[in-house]
């Protein structure tokens, strides 16, 4: 597989690296900048990569792709094709990703994090060095006697409203801040949310801070999706409802287990519940909302 590696790296780097650097605002306050993509960006392999400018002064510091890949090679002695996409990012000079490096068959790369909201992006995360990451890839190796062999790497792969934590290095500074990405489980598609920055040198941000203007004013009940079926619920809550107890309570108000939500698309199990009607109970520090569910 070394030779696919290596064509892959080389279309890659056609995508040219940008110039820019995310710059204090002269606020001696910290200060989060946040940008909600209204439309979303949906970026795929028809259309040319997104340049993403966090501060609008017109040096992009990330460029957002997808490629579709596929062609022929040998290895060992083996032929094999190859088909499928790569959905990455590349990063401006300075710029760098949170990620680890990778286990088994990948162990040499360095895997992008994908983070969850609230998580915190400072000088204590693993940055990596590279100046393009994949976010997902989904490809597949067709090695004629020897069968298929599906590759599909990459966190962001199949994951939905994750992020991105990066810092860039201008000078003496360091600036951090987050993108809220998905991609599709085929690498095909990525879609852009929003994204922001610390504006504030050397300052922490937590993914997705800064995202929630304006949801102070909504009512708990239209940031909570409950869905039920005969052996889970599914519950889907805007970024400021995670962290939120839910509980699952019998018509005899007796509360019989609880969590905490962890995502914005929640999905929890009967297992552990006897066949009856429960409340699905939300709550925050100042509101709750249920919706009644059926346990078969």
């Amino acid at each position: 597989m070394k030779t696919l590696s290596s064509s892959n790296k080389s279309r890659l780097k056609q995508y040219s690296a940008v110039a820019g650097a995310l710059v204090a605002q002269g606020n001696v306050n910290a200060q989060v900048v946040a940008t909600d993509l209204n439309p979303d960006v949906v970026v795929d392999s028809l259309h040319a990569p997104y340049a993403l400018d966090f501060n609008n002064d017109a040096n992009p510091e990330l460029t957002f792709f997808v490629q579709h890949v596929n062609g022929s090679s040998s290895t060992q002695g083996v032929q094999f094709t190859y088909d499928g996409a790569i959905a990455g990012v590349q990063m401006t000079p300075g710029m760098s990703l949170i990620g680890a490096a990778g286990t088994g068959s990948s162990s040499s790369s360095f895997q992008i994090s994908a983070l969850n909201s609230g998580d915190p992006i400072s000088a204590a995360g693993n940055f990596g060095t590279s100046s393009y990451g994949a976010l997902g890839a989904d490809i597949l190796v067709d090695a004629g006697p020897l069968g298929q062999i599906p590759i599909q790497q990459g966190n962001f792969l199949n994951q939905s409203h994750k992020f991105l934590g990066g810092k860039l290095v201008a000078g003496a500074n360091t600036y951090y801040g987050w993108v809220e990405l998905s991609v599709n489980a085929n690498a095909s598609q990525i879609t852009i949310h929003g994204y922001g920055y610390q504006s504030t040198s050397n300052a922490q941000i937590l993914a997705g801070e800064g995202a929630n203007s304006g949801l102070e004013n909504i009512a708990l009940s239209d940031k909570v999706t409950i869905i039920g079926t005969p052996d889970h619920v599914s519950i889907n809550v805007t970024p400021d409802v995670i962290g939120s107890k839910v509980s699952f309570v019998s018509m005899s108000g007796q509360e019989v287990s609880s969590s905490i939500l962890t995502d914005v698309n929640n999905t929890l199990s009967f297992d552990n519940l006897s066949t009856g009607i429960y409340q699905v109970l939300v709550e925050t520090k100042t509101e709750k909302t249920t919706q009644r569910v059926y346990v078969k």
